[in-house]
């Protein structure tokens, strides 16, 4: 039997525009002799549809879509999808995440998902209830279960949560041939190793060979990498699909060749595409055409005007150079030789004079100069203005430029530097926002040399660096990392050996600056853990992590 696995890039919502792609996918594997052809999961919808699933307009289209899309691939190979089908309730919810093998017109089998994760970014219990219970299913002799995602990452070190029903051991015991594992798993780093070592591990347990078709594009906040597998419990992965790109992946299951598409070598290359994909998605699929970066001649807007122009084109980005009294020369040279390395527009809006007519205005009513800090943030916060109206000129959308390790501790202004449609780097610590520097110059200099060298700056006062405020990166990183992303406890933190006054201040900032999280664009997720949506803890509360 000839198998296909269809990662494709879906858009939440575009039902009719989803269906098509599909049709248009199974086109292409039945013309090189396709016998099934799987797709990821919630196909037709999208992943993730969020409140969308609460719109009974919304669910009674995607049921006539989905009836019209069995009767247009009637003349073809089998197909398995999944949609978000509609109980016999007096209510919308809950749902059923299904998915449905088609053959002919006619369905084979139904499935639907059994277990529901409600960890980090996932809400699906508000959405969904789950059966609970396998189904399998005979197509050209060989014996098939249906599973949808989650189902395959209930065990032990894979996920933060226990479920009582443990369908591969299930399907472990009913002696399936395959396990269709149809899904839709966001990337962050690392995730592939990840994914391969959790196949390797079911496939053995069920004594089964497992097909794993996940999603690809981004969709929000979220970035789905494709990277699609096929792994047999004798020999492990032997199919592998590309991964940030749409692709189908043909497997012969009676000669079971090697077939491995090319992927990311490197953690560096896996997270630009990633990110670069996270862009153009956004504006693709929110229909802007154009992006403006307040271009500084940091290390952070330099990179994300970069992410930006591989992903729009040099033509739909404009960088916009806003230097204050502080600016230095060598920060405009190196704004603007990036500007002209990479071939986009610049605009330059000074703000020192408006700057200085604020101090003025402040300090005839306050009755004296106004403090360090607030002259901080008035200068970016008038950046932020600037970029508002410059968005609202051309119709663009303003890419937020600040990184994980700064958000942690609240290291950025309200209303300035936090403004954007979404932030490109805000989960990416300031260590790895180098690491995609090099990345980004691997082949030719794009970002200029001085940027990477000289110590990073707000230039908000003179002479300023970002460690006469912040602990050293080199310490804030592996905290930040620690604490968010791998949950350790400050306990932990010090008998890894960071200094315990650094940890306290650091532990502390992450406790009062959650309301400025709050207000951050939505933020492209590439760790385990990012701040954001799947980031939830209270803004009033009183459990203190630098006590200890």
């Amino acid at each position: 039997m000839k198998i296909v696995l269809a990662q494709i890039n879906p858009t939440v919502g575009d039902l009719e525009g989803n269906a098509t792609k599909v049709e248009t996918f199974v086109e292409q594997a039945q013309s090189k002799g396709a016998d099934l052809v799987i797709f990821p999961e919630l196909t037709l919808c999208g992943y993730p549809p969020r409140d969308l699933l609460m719109r009974r307009e919304f669910l009674t289209n995607m049921e006539k879509v989905f009836q019209n899309l069995k009767q247009r691939l009637a003349r073809g190979p089998a197909v398995v999808l999944g949609y978000a089908q509609r109980q016999n309730l007096s209510t919308p919810l809950p749902l059923l995440n299904v998915a449905v093998c088609i053959k002919k017109g006619q369905e084979l089998a139904r499935y639907a998902k059994s277990l529901l994760p409600s960890y980090d970014v996932y809400d699906e219990p508000r959405y969904f209830e789950s059966p609970t219970k396998t189904f399998t299913f005979s197509l050209k002799g060989y014996r098939l279960a249906l599973t949808i995602c989650e189902d395959i990452w209930n065990l032990k070190g894979f996920v933060p949560y226990h479920y009582h029903f443990d369908p591969i051991k299930t399907l472990a015991e009913e002696r399936v041939d395959g396990i269709i594992n149809i899904s839709a798993s966001p990337f962050h780093v690392g995730k592939g190793e990840l994914r391969k070592k959790l196949l390797k591990k079911q496939a053995q347990r069920a004594k089964a060979t497992i097909f794993y078709c996940n999603q690809v594009g981004a969709n929000d906040h979220l970035i789905f990498d494709g990277h699609s597998l096929i792994c047999t419990p004798e020999e492990g992965i032997v199919a592998e699909a590309k991964d940030f790109e749409e692709s189908l992946l043909f497997w012969n299951w009676a000669k079971k060749p090697k077939v491995f598409q090319k992927v990311s070598s490197r953690r560096e290359e896996s997270l630009l595409k990633a990110l670069i994909l996270g862009v153009g998605d956004y504006f693709r699929k929110t229909s802007f055409r154009g992006a403006l970066v307040g271009l500084s001649g940091g290390i952070d807007s330099s990179v994300t005007a970069a992410i930006a122009t591989f992903a729009l084109g040099p033509e739909n980005v404009l960088g916009v150079l806003m230097p204050s009294p502080y600016t230095s020369k060598a920060s405009i040279e190196d704004a603007q030789a990036l500007a002209k390395n990479l071939g986009i527009r610049t605009l330059t809006v000074p703000i020192s004079q408006t700057f200085l007519q604020l101090r003025t205005e402040l300090k005839d009513a306050l009755g004296r100069e106004p403090r360090g800090l607030t002259q901080e943030n008035l200068q970016a916060r008038l950046r932020g203005n600037i970029l508002m109206a410059l968005a609202n000129e051309f119709g663009y959308l303003v890419l937020n430029t600040g990184n994980k390790s700064e958000l942690a501790v609240g290291y950025c202004t309200l209303y300035g530097d936090t403004c954007g449609a979404i932030s490109v780097l805000g989960d990416v610590i300031k260590e790895d926002v180098y690491a995609l520097a090099r990345e980004i110059n691997r082949k030719r200099e794009i970002i200029p040399e001085r940027v990477l060298k000289k110590p990073p700056s707000a230039e908000l006062r003179p002479d300023q660096k970002d460690e006469d405020d912040l602990p050293p990166y080199r310490i804030l990183d592996p905290i930040v990392k620690a604490f968010v992303e791998e949950g350790k406890t400050p306990q932990e933190l010090l008998e890894e050996g960071y200094p315990e006054k650094i940890v306290r201040e650091v532990l502390r900032r992450i406790r009062l600056e959650e309301y400025k999280r709050w207000q951050f664009p939505p933020t492209l997720r590439v760790t385990p853990q990012a701040f954001g949506y799947g980031w939830r803890y209270p803004l009033a509360q009183r459990f203190f992590w630098e006590k200890f």
